[in-house]
């Protein structure tokens, strides 16, 4: 199921930049600057530009708000229409998307021009622009009617069906109820039956359509050239398709096109191309799926350029890949990183470590206990439990004799030296002796000395520059101290204290949050509100709960529900949920029975019908529905239906999804570009490239 959406391509010809024309805002009322700093229109709105908080002026007209409604208004200030939109967004030439109230619970959306014009009638749940066509919907109780109109509100394409998309010019894929698709033209006509899975988007005229588990190529006529047969297709630019049926493994770029392809039971991608398994025994083969060592070793632990640590008869060595021997067949185990090789063996039950370079030359002195790296320029050796530093060149800069190394700069060493802290140069001269105090360096000059109950700040020298027994922590080149009242000071490195907060309120004030845009959570006389930075209570302390500002919005509960109020104590987003999160752009999570997304006027744009919600690391929103996984985007937006095992967002506007244990690739729009097929996917970030496996060989196809 989707929620109402609003899409938008841009256009040019009639957008004057916001470069032209500035948004400026003066005692909290908006106006408009050309470029050369004149005045266009006084600061006299509540707010300018378009209400998806982008700012821009078409064909001289720009939105206006007003009591949180939308109007048109022109660059002298005169009002085109009465603020009676609930949005207005601009699609591209002179149309403009709108939604507005129909009744006391309804609200539907529809276009108007640049002088108000209504020309698509406002009886639509979502309408996505397509040039001189659009895509719109209905929604009927869960059940959503996808149509296709002009934008002057003639149907083209009857709202009778279950999603209608665009797969190239002049062309969309129309789903039926039985999930099964057709191909329309732009005029309406039905090109093919419905009997297509899916249907990718049209390269030169030619498209891959999907059918159970084999694949063809369709034409924009709607003429199949090549009948549903094989597992796996990729168009040539030449006119030509490459399409497999039987194997395993296939090198895709990012637009899934099958770079080459090979036979091998298992394949891991390496620093320089790819460890292969073949009946057990292990190669390796280059990006381009040639073999350049053949699989005939029980183990390849790392590959990088020509060389490769591998096993045989049970202990390790590095080759090359023309099976030169660099490191021979004597370790336990061999370490590379950095153009050094760090090798193990066991002698009399004990490990023993050796470092050596790329070309098979021992550079450590001695053997030791452990190697590990250290900081990246040098390793950390320990002999009898004791440790010490050993260059890059494998030189025992550091004698073992501390119990541990724990950190450095080029110029000092912090160690723990019989159970005692101590800082070090690397001629091992004790800058600071044992002591049993913690220590941490913070610059060549400077350290910290840490106790529960005390922090001293203190030179090389040994001058004590400043002392205290509240939270310190350093920020650039100065010191930051949390005082107990919850303000903060900030002292320089000379101990000379350069700015303080305002004392907070007292009494029985308690800080509960850290200061957000401004303002941090207090509790006072059990009742929850807000401070400024200079402790002066700018919201009331008469909320049940509180969180923290995001965007200009905060989350408050009254009477056991939660809403949002603004800086000025207004409440934006009356209080009618179970839980809510901050804002997370223009959307929050918020819970009645299930979970959905609310926008900062107080619309859900994703119905609480959900049994999680997830903010991802791509700015999109997990959906967890009876374990089934789905995306929506950051408005809230549903663009895959929950109905996945797993999901992985790529962050490229594709997703890795799978089901029953078979794994395909969508776009971020829910088309899928590679079906659910294979039995396991893998993207590669590095190349810009899809790992997949499956049974096939490839053949070679002319369309002709």
């Amino acid at each position: 199921m989707r929620t109402a959406f609003l899409f938008f391509f841009c256009f040019t010809l009639l957008v004057t930049q916001a470069k032209d024309y500035q948004l400026f805002e003066e005692n909290g009322k908006y106006g408009v600057k050309d470029d050369a700093g004149k005045i266009i229109i006084t600061p006299a709105f509540e707010g300018l530009g378009w209400s998806d908080g982008s700012f821009s002026v078409i064909g001289q007209v720009t939105g206006y708000r007003n009591q949180n409604k939308w109007g048109l208004l022109n660059l002298k200030a005169q009002r085109i229409t009465q603020a009676d939109y609930i949005n207005l967004v601009p699609s591209g030439g002179d149309r403009i998307i709108a939604k507005k109230q129909i009744d006391a619970i309804s609200s539907k959306m529809g276009c108007i021009d640049l002088k108000g014009n209504t020309t698509v009638p406002f009886k639509y749940d979502g309408i996505k622009i397509n040039g001189l066509q659009a895509i719109v919907f209905t929604k009927t109780g869960s059940q959503f009617n996808y149509g296709v109109i002009d934008l002057n509100g003639n149907i083209i394409i009857p709202l009778a069906h279950k999603n209608i998309f665009t797969i190239g010019s002049l062309r969309y894929g129309v789903q039926n109820r039985d999930n099964k698709t057709a191909l329309f033209s732009e005029s309406g006509n039905q090109l093919t039956q419905f009997v297509i899975d899916s249907i990718s988007t049209f390269v030169k005229n030619k498209a891959v359509i999907h059918q159970g588990l084999n694949k063809g190529i369709i034409n924009t006529e709607g003429i199949i050239e090549v009948a549903p047969q094989y597992r796996q297709i990729k168009l040539n630019a030449d006119g030509t398709s490459n399409a497999r049926k039987t194997n395993k493994w296939m090198l895709m770029d990012n637009h899934h096109n099958i770079i080459t392809s090979a036979n091998c039971d298992e394949l891991t991608p390496a620093t320089s191309g790819y460890i292969v398994e073949n009946g057990g025994r292990y190669g390796i083969w280059d990006v381009n799926f040639k073999s350049i060592l053949a699989p005939s070793f029980k183990q390849i632990q790392h590959s990088e350029g020509d060389l490769a640590i591998v096993k045989q008869n049970e202990k390790f060595g590095l080759i090359k890949t023309d099976s030169s021997v660099v490191i021979p067949f004597q370790f336990d185990s061999l370490v590379m990183s950095q153009k050094l090789v760090r090798a193990q063996e066991n002698l009399l039950g004990k490990p023993s470590w050796t470092l050596y370079d790329i070309y098979g030359i021992q550079k450590s002195e001695r053997s030791y206990e452990s190697i590990s790296e250290f900081n990246g320029k040098f390793f950390i050796v320990k002999n009898y439990g004791l440790s010490g530093i050993m260059d890059r060149y494998g030189k025992e800069t550091v004698q073992c004799v501390y119990d541990s190394i724990l950190e450095n700069n080029d110029d000092q060493i912090v160690v723990i030296f019989h159970g005692l802290y101590g800082i070090i140069d690397f001629k091992e001269n004790w800058l600071l002796p044992p002591q049993p105090k913690r220590v941490k360096l913070i610059d060549e000059y400077h350290y910290l000395l840490l106790e529960k109950d005390d922090r001293l700040f203190k030179n090389f020298d040994g001058d004590l520059i400043y002392f205290t027994d509240n939270k310190l922590s350093v920020n650039g080149q100065f010191l930051r101290e949390i005082l107990p009242d919850g303000t903060e000071k900030e002292i320089n490195f000379d101990g000379v204290t350069i700015s303080r907060t305002a004392p907070a309120l007292v009494d029985d004030t308690q800080i509960i949050t850290s200061e957000y845009e401004g303002l941090r959570g207090i509790k006072r006389n059990g009742k929850y509100g807000f401070i400024d930075s200079k402790g002066r209570l700018r919201i009331a302390n008469r909320y049940e709960g509180i969180g923290i500002f995001s965007n200009g919005l905060a989350p408050v509960k009254i009477l056991g529900k939660w809403g949002f109020v603004n800086a000025q104590d207004k409440i934006v987003i009356n209080p009618s949920f179970i839980s809510v999160s901050e804002f997370m752009g223009d959307v929050a999570i918020v819970k009645k029975e299930k979970f959905g997304l609310v926008n900062r006027e107080g619309e859900l744009t994703l119905e609480t019908r959900y049994d999680s919600i997830q903010l991802l690391n791509t700015n999109r929103f997990l959906l967890v529905n009876n374990g089934l996984l789905g995306l929506a985007d950051e408005k809230g937006t549903v663009l895959i239906d929950p109905r996945f095992e797993t999901l992985e967002d790529l962050g490229n506007g594709f997703v890795i999804v799978s089901a029953q244990n078979k794994y395909g690739v969508l776009t971020q729009s829910g088309l899928s570009t590679i079906p659910m097929i294979y039995d396991w996917i893998d993207y590669l970030p590095d190349r810009d490239q899809f790992l997949v496996k499956q049974e096939s060989p490839w053949v070679k196809l002319n369309l002709n």
